[in-house]
């Protein structure tokens, strides 16, 4: 096992494992630099990423930084030859996420992007669930996700410029895109509808549903809403306050459905009714409780997508989804949008390769 020297960029996270050790951090607030140099004083300081790059012995580097910086910041990390655990979107346009691909395969170098619900338990369970075969083959699944706008201050500014976050599919709706590509398979097309913006700091929808046609037959739909989500930051107030996130699988013979609020997996099944017609009836079969985790260890371990990125760094394994697998569920991401953009028609993905790249 090789121990993996770290570079943390925007996020201050000390790593620090057997399989890793933090060596250098970095961040453009020199106040908050002096303060964190003074309290870590082993850990080397820089206020630009590009002195960091030439810190001896880095091996790999985690960015968490706006979206309109993850293109630049990456590829210069990949370039110098380091690993790189990138936040989510790779970039804000396809050139950017087509420059990633391309600077990753060319220094054979990995960009892990954190699309964390992957790794996450309610993942690990639902793969459990269909893989099992008692409900059926799947065919359809939704997504529905009423959440807290970004407001016209802090961050907020720049997350609703498309030109700096790339848009609200990027900002957001890409983790769903992301799960049912991992749950379902690959998607072959996608339709999607806005309804008029009616928050006004938002430069792009604050509402899309977007229906997915997977390769399989299955169908998809993601509904993301920022407009019925009362402002607050009391997550135990978000269900009282119209805060609302939720799966439902749809199969042969019943339908599983996941609370990510309320972590909870509720499970039923169909069965024949009345007995000797063809008519069904949806029947509770059972219901798991995980509230004992909390909502984000359930949906959103964004520790442990880092931390499986150091493991298998350290042991030379392969990682939980290639440059490849996320570059394809940016693809579809810009079909959603592109749906939008085009009167809401009906769009191909397209999954052609930038010039270059090769694929065994």
């Amino acid at each position: 096992m090789k121990k993996i020297r770290l570079g943390h960029i925007g996020w201050l996270s000390r790593d620090e494992a057997s399989e890793c050790q933090t060596v250098a951090w970095c961040d453009v607030n020199e106040a908050k630099m002096k303060k964190a140099e003074a309290e870590n004083p082993d850990i080397a300081m820089y206020t630009d990423y590009r002195a960091m790059l030439k810190h001896p012995d880095l091996d790999a580097v985690v960015i968490a930084t706006p979206n309109f910086v993850h293109a630049e910041q990456a590829i210069a990390f990949l370039e110098a030859g380091k690993d790189v655990f990138l936040e989510k979107p790779m970039g804000i346009n396809a050139q950017e996420c087509d420059a990633i691909l391309k600077a990753a395969t060319k220094n054979k170098r990995i960009c892990v992007i954190d699309f964390e619900m992957r790794v996450s338990p309610f993942a690990q369970r639902l793969q459990e669930l269909l893989a099992g075969g008692q409900y059926g083959a799947l065919k359809h699944i939704e997504f529905v996700h009423h959440r807290g706008c970004w407001l016209a201050e802090g961050n907020g500014l720049w997350r609703v410029d498309p030109l700096k976050s790339g848009g609200l599919f990027f900002m957001e709706v890409i983790h769903a895109v992301d799960i049912f590509r991992f749950l379902g398979g690959e998607i072959l097309s996608v339709q999607s509808t806005a309804a008029p913006t009616v928050l006004p700091q938002y430069q792009f929808q604050d509402n899309v549903c977007s229906h997915f046609f997977f390769k399989s037959g299955a169908l998809g739909t993601i509904l993301s809403s920022h407009t019925h989500s009362a402002w607050t930051t009391d997550a135990k107030a978000w269900p009282a306050l119209g805060h609302e996130m939720q799966m439902i699988f749809t199969l042969d013979s019943g339908s599983i459905g996941v609370n990510f609020i309320q972590p909870r997996i509720l499970i039923n099944r169909f069965e024949q009714y009345p007995i000797g017609s063809p008519a069904k009836r949806v029947v509770f079969d059972r219901a798991e409780d995980h509230t004992a985790m909390g909502s984000h260890a359930f949906a959103h371990d964004i520790d442990k997508m880092r931390w499986e990125f150091i493991r298998r760094l350290a042991n030379s394994q392969p990682p939980v989804q290639t440059t490849l697998d996320a570059w394809k569920t940016h693809r579809v991401c810009l079909a959603a949008e592109q749906s939008v953009r085009e009167n809401f028609r009906r769009v191909e993905v397209d999954y052609t390769l930038p010039a270059g790249i090769v694929t065994e």
